[in-house]
């Protein structure tokens, strides 16, 4: 039997050589239990550091694509564009593969062959594989089934997948969020979808990654694009004949309206800025959330937040929270 086919899409953007090389190298220690390329898409970096480090490796099967900034859609985009194997894994720059879990989900693509595999990861603040985890199958079956009965978890590199089954389907460029619109049309795309708990990216914790900015307009935008990619989700869902690819997208939004309120709660500058985001998603029929048993944390997010009021003061006491344990006194 043959080994996986896999191409690494590693989108580039100014982070520097020493975490680049960490995410290739991680790839490159597979050695031959996977049939492997790798293509960094250098987005625009001002400094040609990129083309040089992959010159420097001199190993044919890691490649450099330098094009003009367009966000890490228009990077994973192009990356898609490029690749030749048939799977294709999402790895950003400053993230990597852990090395043995990895091994074993090469070995599950090899034995199942499925359309795609969803693994879990870990967030990480060095590089050190996991010394103990679990390795169970949670799931065999349709993407829509499993929308129906699990949340989807991690980013688009949560997983990997048959290059075949994107079809049309591409990132949505010059947005922040751009996976929670992406991986679950990616999931109803797939007839063959196989979910495992083994933890085989490591998700590094950058503290000037997009997720940690608090600059104002950051926000902004972070949580107007969230807003938008629910609507068209809805929209997506309201035209769908396909009752079982209905409801499972419904749920799906509900989970995100969950999300993006929970997140609201704690990274909003300010209590106007709250108010007026409610308000939007009420006018867009996304707030308050409905009472569903999709998962205990939405079960909590929406008893707190039933109202704007209540959603105040759980913002404020989330940020009192956070405040004391960053080791202020209260005042």
């Amino acid at each position: 039997m043959s080994v996986p086919s896999v191409s690494f899409i590693i989108p580039y953007y100014n982070i520097g050589i020493p975490l680049l090389d960490r995410a290739v190298q991680s790839v490159v220690r597979l050695g031959g239990h996977a049939d492997w390329e790798i293509w960094i898409i250098d987005d625009g970096t001002p400094a040609p550091e990129a083309s040089e480090y992959v010159r420097r490796l001199d190993d044919p099967r890691i490649h450099c694509v330098v094009q003009q900034n367009m966000g890490l859609s228009g990077a994973r985009n192009t990356g898609i564009r490029m690749a030749r194997k048939e799977y294709i894994q999402f790895l950003d720059a400053d993230d990597y593969l852990f090395l043995t879990p990895t091994l074993q989900m090469l070995q599950m693509l090899e034995t199942y062959t499925p359309e795609l595999l969803a693994f879990d990861s870990r967030k990480v603040y060095g590089t050190n594989d996991p010394t103990s985890y679990n390795h169970r199958i949670l799931y065999r079956g349709d993407g829509c089934g499993f929308m129906r009965k699990h949340t989807l978890r991690g980013g688009a590199w949560g997983c990997v997948f048959r290059k075949e089954i994107l079809g049309t389907l591409r990132f949505t460029p010059g947005i922040y969020h751009e996976d929670e619109e992406f991986k679950p049309l990616l999931f109803l795309n797939a007839r063959d979808i196989l979910a495992t708990d083994l933890p085989v990216y490591a998700y590094f914790q950058r503290q000037d990654s997009i997720v940690h900015r608090r600059e104002r307009t950051t926000v902004e935008k972070r949580f107007s694009d969230f807003l938008d990619i629910i609507i068209r989700l809805d929209g997506i869902r309201r035209k769908t004949q396909d009752t079982g690819r209905a409801k499972a997208l419904e749920r799906q939004i509900w989970l995100l309206c969950m999300s993006l309120v929970y997140t609201l709660l704690n990274d909003s500058p300010d209590i106007p800025f709250l108010r007026q985001t409610l308000e939007r998603m009420r006018q867009a029929g996304f707030y308050p959330l409905p009472a569903r048993w999709y998962s205990l944390p939405y079960i909590v997010v929406r008893t707190i937040c039933f109202c704007p009021g209540s959603s105040v003061l759980a913002s404020k006491l989330f940020k009192f929270i956070r405040f004391r344990q960053s080791g202020h006194p209260a005042s």
